[in-house]
């Protein structure tokens, strides 16, 4: 199981909006949230490397992000990715 830390910034007046689409996502828990300055922190599990980044590219494309980064990631060694 590959686990990611990503970090999420929205565009000005749509934290609410984006923060309630993405922890809607299936596989994501919503770890910390700033609306002072438009960021809140992910972590996503996924199967394996390709599920991985198909998660973050789903983040990407939620109405209103304007970023969203992996800035962790790890996956157990021995683990096939």
């Amino acid at each position: 199981m590959n686990l990611s830390g990503i970090l999420v910034v929205t565009a000005p007046g749509r934290f609410d909006e984006c923060l309630a689409a993405v922890a809607a996502l299936p596989a994501v828990e919503v770890f910390h949230r700033d609306p002072a300055t438009h960021r809140f922190v992910v972590v996503q599990e996924a199967d394996g490397i390709d599920d991985e980044m198909a998660g973050l590219l789903r983040l990407k494309a939620v109405p209103g992000v304007a970023l969203a980064e992996m800035v962790y990631h790890y996956f157990p060694e021995g683990e096939p990715q």
